[in-house]
């Protein structure tokens, strides 16, 4: 059995043995994390599921987006998505292999630095008087907005394209 084919198989094994009652992003409604559950969601037979449990048939990609159409579970993005990926900075494209937790841990910094910024704005504005030093924060926090809104783009479309590509890599490697 390949390392892909286990890894595969055990999550499922490991999502199924938790059971787990879960809020379907559908319809709303809860259901427990089962194989008859899967059925529904996938439109894949008992036995089908049963073999991509057990590891003796790949699991293909369509099944796992099937799944994140109705529960959305860390554990099956972290399978589809690679540590290192591609991300893009302001308008120039990096190619630069950047660990997810240290790419996630940076931007969560820079957005935190954003909206300490943003606080002392408001309280500025709150107390009714404005000097030199006021009006400087305020625009420091202007262009600051700009800076922001970038990178929460570029962010996003990181996300987005390097979880696209995985789908695609695992659809082309099952």
């Amino acid at each position: 059995m390949s390392d892909e084919l286990r890894r595969d198989a055990e999550l499922l094994s490991a999502l199924l043995n938790d059971a787990a009652l879960v809020r379907d992003r559908v319809d709303g409604q809860v259901a427990r994390f089962v194989v008859k559950q899967l059925v529904v969601w996938t439109g894949k037979a008992e036995q089908t599921i049963s073999e991509y449990r057990n590891g003796t048939r790949n699991i293909p990609v369509e099944f796992w987006r099937s799944i994140l159409e109705h529960f959305c579970d860390r554990r099956i993005i972290a399978l589809l998505i690679p540590e290192e990926f591609d991300f893009e900075i302001s308008d120039v494209r990096c190619n630069c292999p950047a660990s997810a937790p240290a790419f996630f841990r940076d931007a969560i910094e820079a957005e935190i630095a954003y909206h300490e910024q943003m606080k002392a704005v408001a309280q500025i504005l709150a107390d009714g008087r404005i000097d030199d030093f006021d009006a400087k924060t305020v625009r420091e926090y202007d262009d600051a907005f700009h800076v922001h809104r970038k990178r929460d783009a570029n962010l996003h479309h990181a996300i987005v394209n390097t979880f696209n590509r995985a789908v695609e890599r695992k659809a082309v490697n099952p």
